[in-house]
């Protein structure tokens, strides 16, 4: 048994920048291998408009549709599951984190293993059938049909998705499989839509229509998953993408013992993310999503974890980068105040990170409108 770990960074970030998001910092605390012996294998998929491209032009355009338009994110969604496909065996154990567009990405790849469970390696011809599949919205192709059951029989012949799955090769075939979990999703602020923020009303529906596919649900395929989401983020082209599947899947458990929890941090999209200079919003986090991965089994290597929750501050910076100065400073707020708003933020204090707690009670003038539903609550 192995453990994979597949990290997807957001938009405009790569592994080699001078201030690594939370992703690649989690890249670097992974050990090679655990205190257990088992081996944990990365495979790290850059953000889309990383600037690909063999001239100047063409990584210009690449880092305007990635960044703008979040186009490449589907090939970092088939990267990914076709890095799977090439090292998985039964039994392994798989986590999967991302930031941004790369949590998109992230949630996006767990609805592409439910649509396909996990390709064996000599079906890599089928790729474009995979993800033909995934892509339609065609009923037959929802994975719980008998077509889709017929489908990963044939493709992903060593691992179910599901336990009805499961029980319809046995009786079926009278076959005996595993039925395939993932350990653990973990992701930061995710936002993701491809093409033109829906604020642009119908010509954005009508430009978005091709990529609605994506499944980025919560399911349980997913063992354990956290999803921290970010108060102060206020940029209409960063709407985050929620999971509202959780209360009926938790069941009875409370605090955390919750498998699936999604809370809200001080900070906007890059302070909970990270990326930038000012790390004492971004580390906490990350400490919070590294929780809840060791939680579920992957061994971290304490001493940069340690560094890290040395770096925690509840009443750091909500920007992770330096404002901005000077002339060109001051058009760029003018230009952006007209694309702010703020985001519709928890309905239950419950969803509301205990940092944030602590930085209502220290700092008199943090009261954002996207805590007005619990700003009584978090003051008791």
């Amino acid at each position: 048994m192995n453990r994979i770990i597949i990290l997807c960074d957001g938009t405009w970030n790569r592994a080699d920048a001078q201030s690594p998001t939370n992703v690649v910092r989690m890249a670097q605390c992974i050990k090679p291998t655990g205190d257990d012996g088992i081996s944990q294998f990365v495979i790290y998929i850059q953000g889309v408009g990383t600037q690909q491209g063999a001239t100047a032009l063409t990584r210009m355009i690449d880092r305007f549709a990635g960044g703008a338009l979040g186009l490449g994110l589907s090939n970092n969604v088939l990267e990914a599951y076709r890095s799977l496909m090439f090292c998985y065996e039964p039994d392994d154990e798989i986590f999967i984190m991302g930031f941004s567009r790369g949590a998109y990405t992230a949630r996006s790849l767990v609805g592409l293993i439910r649509s396909a469970g996990i390709a064996s390696v000599s079906k890599l011809d089928e790729l474009p059938e995979i993800m033909a599949r995934y892509r339609s919205r065609e009923t037959i192709t929802h994975p719980t049909t008998i077509d889709s059951l017929t489908f990963r029989r044939r493709i992903s012949q060593e691992v179910t998705t599901s336990q009805e799955e499961l029980v319809w090769r046995a009786e079926q075939y009278g076959e005996q499989k595993q039925v395939l979990s993932i350990a653990y999703l973990g992701i930061w602020d995710t936002v993701g839509a491809m093409g033109l923020p829906g604020f642009l009303g119908w010509f954005a529906h009508i430009f978005n229509k091709g990529y609605r596919f994506h499944d980025t649900k919560l399911s349980r395929l997913v063992s354990s998953a956290r999803h921290a989401v970010a108060i102060d983020e206020r940029r209409r082209f960063y709407p985050p993408t929620l999971w509202d599947e959780m209360n009926d899947m938790n069941g009875e458990a409370t605090g955390n013992e919750r498998p699936y929890i999604q809370e809200w941090f001080s900070g906007n999209h890059g302070s909970v993310g990270g990326g930038g200079e000012i790390r004492g919003l971004s580390s906490i986090t990350f400490d919070w999503v590294a929780a809840g991965a060791m939680n579920a089994g992957l061994d971290l290597r304490k001493d940069l974890l340690q560094n890290i929750q040395n770096e925690r501050v509840a009443v750091a910076p909500l920007h992770p980068r330096l404002p901005m100065k000077g002339v060109l400073g001051a058009v760029g707020r003018a230009i952006m105040f007209f694309f702010l708003t703020d985001r519709e933020g928890p309905r239950q204090v419950g969803e509301v990170s205990d940092w944030v707690r602590w930085r209502t009670l220290e700092d008199d003038s943090y009261r954002p409108n996207t805590l007005d539903n619990v700003m009584d609550d978090l003051l008791d």
